[in-house]
């Protein structure tokens, strides 16, 4: 590489914070040195983690050891994903083929984010999974088996399994969990996003618009269908409040919904930690994630202008489908209804800088990997 990209990736190395175009660099410096130039992606991610590391609190030794650590897996850190190839910095002699050298600073947050979430996934699985908490069953429990809102179910599940009260056993009720299809498909993306990974939202939900069909988890007929229940034993419930008797409980704790921002954010370290575990062992860690991950207070994602009226048809012909069934209703029917009110947001999911910011957060502050680090509070939370 030249003297100045090198004496630039040392300043770097080093916690520099100085754009490339802005670096002049060092006098004693101009002879090419050996050794492979990392990407402009990693370079300027490099640069905007040296950024927010600027603000730490941490003892000046400290914080180089751990600088220099990280600044070399971010500079040894390939790109996940669809996306360029490493590209090469402006200004420096590079092959006549390949990609066109650039100015790291004009590299976009989806790219840099290419980078970040193969750290972040490096670090879950370094972590691994949080021990699932169970206690012995009582033996006088109400029988159920849980279904519907993907986010809200998953919560529910793990905590009523900490007190005792575990799905199953014989001729459960089935209590399916109904929300306003909108927030339902959103719920359903966004658990999805914390297990097994997704495409993107908007890709997601044109999927199953051209189809016009529901995803599973959304389908509250089929979820209940898929048990083989005995109409008697099946609740539908959209009255939340109504829901702990239902369960044999007297309340169920509040669940977080992850916001926008968190949920793309995890979609991109899911691919990556497919790739590193075996895919049975995914959906442990990404739940994991789930319970740590920093809040921002952005809002979960939303259905677009475009997709409602599919959305709302699709509402109507689930409820249809519950009335010919006849299963017992706990609440309202409307509820299954979308919302009417028009969402602040565009529907499009979180901006590539949001999540980037995020994925800088985390990447910068380990106390998210801090062994025994509480769950996240609740910043959009629904608490019966």
């Amino acid at each position: 590489m030249s003297g100045r990209a090198q004496s630039w990736v040392a300043h770097l190395r080093q916690g520099g914070t100085t754009p490339w175009l802005a670096w002049r660099g060092d006098p004693s410096s101009d002879r090419a040195g050996d050794g492979v130039l990392p990407g402009a992606q990693q370079l300027e991610l490099l640069r905007r983690i040296n950024l927010a590391r600027e603000s730490g609190a941490q003892p000046r030794a400290r914080h180089d050891r751990e600088g220099t650590r990280l600044a070399d897996r971010v500079l040894a850190a390939p790109a996940a994903g669809r996306g360029k190839a490493d590209l090469p910095l402006v200004g420096v002699e590079t092959p006549a083929f390949g990609p066109q050298p650039v100015d790291p600073a004009t590299v976009g947050a989806h790219e840099l984010l290419r980078v970040a979430s193969v750290l972040l996934a490096d670090d879950l699985v370094a972590l691994g999974p949080d021990p699932v908490r169970t206690a012995w069953a009582r033996p006088w429990r109400l029988r159920f088996r849980l279904v519907g809102d993907p986010v809200l179910v998953a919560g529910w599940r793990e905590d009523l399994a900490s007190r005792g009260r575990p799905e199953g056993g014989p001729r459960p009720f089935v209590v399916a969990v109904g929300r306003p299809l909108d927030e339902l498909l959103a719920h359903t993306w966004t658990q999805r996003c914390f297990e097994t990974g997704s495409t993107p939202w908007v890709e997601w939900l044109r999927f199953w618009r051209e189809r016009d069909q529901l995803p599973a988890r959304a389908d509250l007929p089929a979820s209940v269908r898929r048990w083989h229940a005995r109409r008697p034993l099946v609740r539908i419930v959209t009255d939340l409040d109504r829901l702990p008797r239902q369960l044999g409980v007297r309340r169920l704790p509040a669940v977080r919904v992850p916001g926008a921002d968190q949920a793309e954010l995890a979609r991109r370290i899911a691919a990556v930690v497919g790739i590193r575990v075996p895919a049975e062992e995914r959906p442990a860690l990404m739940r994991t994630l789930q319970r740590r991950i920093p809040d921002t207070g952005t809002d979960p994602v939303v259905v677009p202008a475009r997709e409602r009226e599919w959305v709302a048809a699709s509402a109507a012909r689930t409820t249809r489908e519950v009335r010919r069934a006849g299963y017992a209703v706990v609440g309202d029917l409307a509820g299954l209804a979308p919302r009417t009110e028009t969402p602040a947001a565009t529907g499009a999911g979180a901006a590539d800088q949001q999540v980037l910011d995020l994925a800088i957060r985390m990447v910068v502050d380990p106390g998210w990997r801090t062994v025994g680090h509480p769950r996240a509070g609740a910043e959009r939370s629904v608490e019966q």
